[in-house]
């Protein structure tokens, strides 16, 4: 995990990862913009404390009633990891789908051989994922009560992780590589496209993004808006009496072979008495 020390809002850092700005906390304590969701600052403060806050900075109390659900990007990775052990896929390069700030991408560069290509349809979270790479680390403002503190982290020596890559891009459109990757994670997106089979079909149509032999992660919290999806296209939505975990076990089964499957709370914090819970329904698979 990511090392975090805590600061004020005041204090300044001698150490060029700690000191590099990546949200102020001006930013925060304005009007929301008309900017799309995922580039707005709060959210990008919330899902940049969920990717590398400490435990610390996240619920402030050691007894929290949530703190089970702290670490969720690197529970992912760890997930990933045992399932290419279990199966003895060699993981050389990797795809991490909705990387948002990068967390996730960064938990796998510490054990992927050679390369981790994060994407993600917000341009600003990836810029802020390719700053926190750039500088090692970065500090950051959350909301605390009336005002904000800041959040310092350090990553860990890039000598020890894999090369990492963002890029701007849709989960739905992927634009993949010769060969495909050995592993694909798809992270909290399926139930934010417009048409989730179709994203689905991207890794089993052709070996472009995910190769014969290769890994699939999903991970998603089935949590569905029509604002995102209509409702025809919600898995699940043609069979009353089955939900969308079944749905995507209908949809997968013919192509891949249930490697693990379990369920991985998450937590964003909006302040430090104010927590929006999740738990994501998380399947491997292994491509046919």
């Amino acid at each position: 995990m990511p090392t975090t020390t805590i600061t004020t809002d005041e204090t300044a850092s001698t150490d060029g990862a700690l000191g590099h700005s990546l949200l102020r906390g001006d930013e925060l304590l304005r009007a929301e913009s008309p900017d799309p969701q995922y580039d707005r600052p709060r959210e990008l403060s919330r899902y940049l404390l969920m990717h590398y806050g400490s435990f610390e900075d996240t619920f402030e109390r050691p007894d929290h009633p949530l703190a089970g659900a702290y670490g969720y990007a690197h529970r992912l990775s760890e997930a990933l990891r045992a399932a290419a052990e279990l199966t003895g896929c060699r993981v050389r390069d990797a795809l991490d789908v909705g990387c948002n700030v990068g967390g996730v991408s960064h938990e796998l560069a510490r054990w992927v051989e050679d390369s981790v290509v994060g994407v993600d349809l917000s341009p600003r979270a990836v810029e802020v994922a390719r700053r926190v790479t750039d500088a090692g680390g970065g500090s950051f403002s959350v909301v605390k009560g009336a005002g904000t503190r800041t959040v310092r982290f350090r990553l860990p020596d890039r000598r020890e992780r894999a090369e990492l890559r963002f890029e701007t891009g849709d989960g739905e459109a992927l634009a993949g590589r010769p060969g495909g990757y050995d592993a694909v994670l798809v992270s909290n997106i399926l139930d934010r496209v417009a048409d989730p089979a179709a994203c689905l079909a991207q890794f089993h149509d052709s070996e472009r993004v995910l190769r014969a032999g290769g890994l699939l992660v999903i991970a998603c919290p089935w949590s569905w808006y029509p604002e995102y999806t209509d409702p025809a296209a919600w898995f699940g939505a043609d069979r009353p009496d089955h939900s969308s975990e079944h749905a995507l076990k209908a949809a997968l089964r013919d192509r891949f072979t249930l490697v693990a499957e379990s369920e991985q709370a998450g937590v964003l914090c909006q302040n430090p008495r104010e927590y929006d819970y999740f738990e994501s329904h998380v399947t491997i698979w292994q491509h046919r």
